[in-house]
């Protein structure tokens, strides 16, 4: 108790700053649907109902939306939702043409990468979890284009994030 107490303060410490302009930052994983929608409206179509039991829904929408003057113009939120609470929250930019746009928010309102993730060519991951929170920041290469990764989670919701289960929601 004392120690998610510790931990819930640690993360409003290094995200206050950003969580205002930054509203994504402010949800916790494990937070319940609908408390979730006050920040992500989209989440008031999901329905529990439509999931069978292990299945999770993954919602999708444009970060700018939800992260005021960050440039994250090119990028999309995924915001994934597992037994009615947020699982994970993931940012993704497939636009090889921009540059170390995660990246430098990222750098800016999280932990800095480094700056061997700051180089164009570069692929491969930077663990910057903290406490009870799992973050990933990757960079990866498909098809000779580099595409960069944000993915926010815990250890306990870890599993419904990814793989088949994961069913993408059309609002």
């Amino acid at each position: 108790m004392v120690k998610n107490f510790f931990l819930k303060i640690l993360f409003l410490i290094f995200f206050s700053s950003s969580s205002f302009a930054c509203p994504l930052l402010s949800v916790d994983i494990g937070t319940p649907v609908r408390d979730a929608q006050n920040t992500f409206e989209f989440l008031m179509l999901y329905k529990s109902e439509l999931f069978e039991k292990g299945h999770s829904a993954k919602y999708q929408a444009y970060a700018a939306d939800y992260c005021e003057n960050s440039n994250l113009e090119n990028t999309d939120l995924e915001v994934i939702i597992y037994d009615s609470k947020v699982a994970g929250i993931n940012l993704i930019s497939t636009d090889s043409e921009i540059k170390n746009e995660i990246y430098n928010f990222v750098k800016n309102n999280i932990s800095d990468p480094g700056s061997e993730a700051e180089k164009e060519n570069w692929v491969g991951y930077k663990d910057l979890s903290l406490g009870n929170l799992v973050i990933m920041y990757s960079k990866i290469n498909i098809r000779d284009e580099i595409f960069e990764i944000l993915e926010i989670t815990n250890p306990q919701m870890m599993d419904y994030t990814t793989g088949e289960e994961v069913i993408e929601v059309m609002g």
